[in-house]
């Protein structure tokens, strides 16, 4: 934004009180602070701040249910990324409880959250 001073003015501008001469020009936020915050006939605007673009009106679908992701079960990571891996599938909690029990250390709590959905 650009504005010009047509009557002499003053103003609160970073924690000091500046004074305007008739006919400065003046640039970017001081000058959206003096058109906002001056009696009306202080300042001229010569150029005002582009307007900006309209917003589109369709935002991109989403899918409604992506699923589980695929992939091997994540039985490394934490029981609710594996949980969400199965989701409802029964296929994948067998499959799933299966690759925990083939671990050298397989999580008894695992297990247990596991053999239900799969029966």
């Amino acid at each position: 934004m650009r504005v010009r001073v047509v009557e002499k003015t003053r103003a609160y501008w970073e924690y000091a009180v500046r004074e305007f001469e008739k006919g400065e020009e003046i640039l970017g936020d001081l000058a959206r602070h003096l058109v906002a915050n001056s009696a009306p006939g202080t300042v001229e605007v010569l150029e005002a701040d582009p307007e900006p673009e309209p917003e589109s009106e369709q935002a991109p679908a989403a899918p409604e249910n992506p699923g589980p992701p695929a992939g091997d079960p994540p039985v490394d990571g934490t029981i609710d990324d594996l949980m969400t891996w199965i989701g409802d599938d029964k296929d994948r909690a067998a499959q799933a409880l299966a690759a925990e029990q083939a671990k050298d250390n397989p999580r008894v709590t695992v297990i247990k959250r596991l053999a239900a959905p799969a029966e």
